[in-house]
C-alpha cells in the first residue's frame, strides 16, 4: 500500500510545480544531477541539460516520463489484479511455462489496458507544453505543436498560424487514436478467433 503510494507521487505533483523541480535539479551551476553524476565521476565537468540542445530533448523526455509513468503503472495494476485467477491454475497443472503463460495468457487480456494507457500518452505526449516550457522556454530544439502555436498566437500575435497549428495538432491527435483504436480492435479480433 505504502508503495503505490509512493509510485503515484510524481503523478500526483502538478505539471508546473515538478518541471521546476527538475530545472532546478538539472541546472548546470548547482543542479544536484550534475554535482551527483561529478561524484559518481561519469562527467567532468557540469553540463547545461536544459541549455544545450544537444541534451536538452533528453531531459524534457525523462521528466515527461518521470512524470506520467505512475499514470501508467496505475491502470496496468488494475488490469493485472482483474485478471481470472482460473486461467493460470489451468496451465499450472498443464504444466504451462510461466514465460508462455504470460504471453499467452497474461498479455491478451491486460492488452486493452494497455491500448487506454499507450492511447493517453500518445495524447499527453502530442499535446505537451507546460515541462518543455518551465525547462526550456522557448528553444526551438525542443518546442511542441503546442509551444508553437502559443508561440504564434501569443508572442507573434500570428492568429491564423496560430489556429491553423492548434487545429492541425487537433486532427493529428484524433486521426492517432482513431488508428490505434482500430488497428488495435483489429489485433484483438484476430487473437481472440
Amino acid at each position: 500500500m505504502i508503495v503505490r503510494a509512493a509510485v503515484l507521487i510524481p503523478w500526483a505533483i502538478p505539471t508546473i510545480v515538478s518541471a521546476q523541480m527538475w530545472a532546478w535539479m538539472l541546472n548546470d551551476q548547482f543542479g544536484i544531477i550534475n554535482h551527483l553524476l561529478m561524484v559518481v565521476g561519469i562527467i567532468d565537468n557540469p553540463i547545461a541539460w536544459t541549455a544545450s540542445a544537444t541534451y536538452s530533448m533528453w531531459a524534457v523526455i525523462m521528466v515527461d516520463v518521470w512524470k506520467t509513468i505512475p499514470f501508467v503503472a496505475l491502470l496496468v495494476l488494475a488490469a493485472l489484479q482483474m485478471l481470472p485467477k482460473d486461467c493460470y491454475e489451468a496451465a499450472e497443472v498443464d504444466g504451462i511455462h510461466p514465460v508462455r503463460v504470460f504471453f499467452k495468457v497474461t498479455l491478451p487480456l491486460i492488452t486493452p489496458a494497455l491500448m487506454v494507457a499507450v492511447i493517453f500518452r500518445l495524447l499527453d505526449a502530442l499535446r505537451v507544453f507546460d515541462v518543455i516550457y518551465v525547462l526550456t522556454s522557448n528553444s526551438t530544439s525542443t518546442m511542441s505543436m503546442s509551444a508553437y502555436a502559443r508561440q504564434k498566437l501569443v508572442e507573434f500575435q500570428d492568429v491564423g498560424y496560430g489556429s491553423a497549428a492548434s487545429t492541425l495538432l487537433f486532427l493529428i491527435i484524433a486521426l492517432a487514436t482513431v488508428a490505434y483504436l482500430y488497428l488495435g480492435r483489429k489485433q484483438i479480433q484476430v487473437g481472440g478467433d
